[in-house]
């Protein structure tokens, strides 16, 4: 199990990927993990999964209603594998896929419900009354997780205005002013992103929120990676076969790279 991180360190290394969309055959998270220990020498202190965990399946195969379960099961049990299952090591966020956008004869899991799947990653989190947006302090970086899916627009994006403010107060705070803040969401803010499916309708109010104020979003939801700016934000686009590799040292700097997830499983 990985050790609380100080928040003097020098350095912190963040990996981050999106929409895995594991079924009950893949073995692509242990692909991502066996490459976060291949990639970084001294080890990655903590991963990112930024949405989209399981696919949507049909009702088949013996599965029941209750398939994402068995899904997110199987998910946690290859993150205890690999000594990431835990809050100091990982952190998630619910994409459209994880959650109502399943099909009529799968599981419906809400916001709430899906925290609650993996109480385990949030023990050292902040969670808010309505549980999104949280805050995990990791060393010298400061994770905000959001929830950026809709029950009534599909696969695509709504933050809404509650979080929003939530998101201003979070960003207010003493003990994360002092750090890097990390804002991560399954869908992207930026504006090139045209398909209606893949837009998070309300960029716009979010963009104006955090700038200024934020060193990076990291999102998915597009399956391409990339590394954007939008209105001053750096954006990351995160995606299932390229890691993003964030080195952080201090507030202000980060390293950003790219590395191909090595296929030793699947």
């Amino acid at each position: 199990m990985r050790q609380e991180i100080n928040v003097m360190r020098k350095q912190t290394y963040l990996a981050a990927v999106s929409d895995l969309h594991l079924d009950q055959d893949s073995n692509r998270l242990r692909d991502v993990l066996w490459s976060c220990e291949e990639y970084v020498e001294s080890g990655v202190d903590h991963l990112i999964l930024g949405g989209d965990l399981v696919s949507r399946i049909p009702f088949r195969r013996g599965f029941t209603k209750k398939g994402n379960s068995v899904l997110f099961a199987k998910a946690k049990q290859d993150l205890k594998a690999y000594g990431f299952y835990n809050s100091l090591a990982t952190s998630i966020v619910p994409g459209n896929h994880d959650l109502h956008l399943l099909g009529i004869l799968r599981e419906q899991i809400s916001a709430p419900g899906f925290l609650r799947h993996f109480k385990k990653l949030h023990e050292s989190a902040m969670v808010t009354e309505s549980y999104y947006p949280w805050v995990k302090l990791v060393g010298p970086v400061a994770l905000i997780g959001i929830d950026s899916t809709s029950k009534t627009l599909g696969a695509t994006g709504y933050i809404g205005n509650r979080q929003i403010w939530k998101i201003s107060d979070i960003l207010d705070r003493t003990d994360v002013r002092m750090r890097c803040p990390v804002l991560i969401l399954h869908h992207s803010p930026l504006k090139r992103v045209k398909r209606r499916l893949k837009r998070l309708r309300d960029s716009e109010q979010f963009l104006k929120a955090i700038r200024g104020r934020v060193s990076v979003v990291l999102c998915g939801h597009t399956h391409v990676h990339g590394a954007y700016r939008e209105q001053g934000v750096r954006v990351i686009h995160c995606s299932k076969d390229v890691i993003a590799l964030l080195r952080i040292e201090g507030k202000d700097k980060i390293h950003l790279s790219f590395r191909a997830v090595k296929y030793e499983y699947t």
